[in-house]
């Protein structure tokens, strides 16, 4: 699913979590682009510039935390909201936040869940 200028961006190699988490998100009013890996989703990132970027820390072709990271450094804005969505809460909650994430949520993840997050920073 690409939508050019989705408020949000989430990345997830699982795409059955794609479907949940953006069909969730539009029952809500939420438009939201989606990638399966960490290369795709920095350049929408780049392209975009999404307002948040909702991502797994485990992706196929780098780690989750680099992308954050790497979106933190060269992404066009500087205040992109980041969420990190984990399998291993404790052991990744303390990478994530190192690589400039604000706020980790661990998986399986709640689809309301998610949305109270965004709606605490979407207008």
């Amino acid at each position: 699913m690409k939508h050019a200028n989705a408020p949000v961006l989430l990345v997830d190699s699982n795409r059955d979590g794609l479907d949940l988490y953006s069909t969730a998100l539009a029952l809500e009013g939420i438009t939201a682009a989606t990638a399966a890996t960490a290369r795709e989703a920095f350049d929408r990132v780049v392209s975009n510039r999404p307002r948040v970027l909702v991502t797994e820390l485990r992706l196929p072709d780098s780690d989750g935390a680099e992308l954050i990271r790497r979106v933190r450094r060269d992404a066009p804005r500087d205040d992109v909201f980041i969420v990190a969505l984990t399998t291993n809460a404790p052991a990744d909650t303390a990478r994530a936040r190192a690589a400039g994430c604000d706020v980790v949520l661990s998986m399986p993840c709640l689809p309301d869940t998610l949305v109270g997050e965004l709606r605490r920073v979407l207008p």
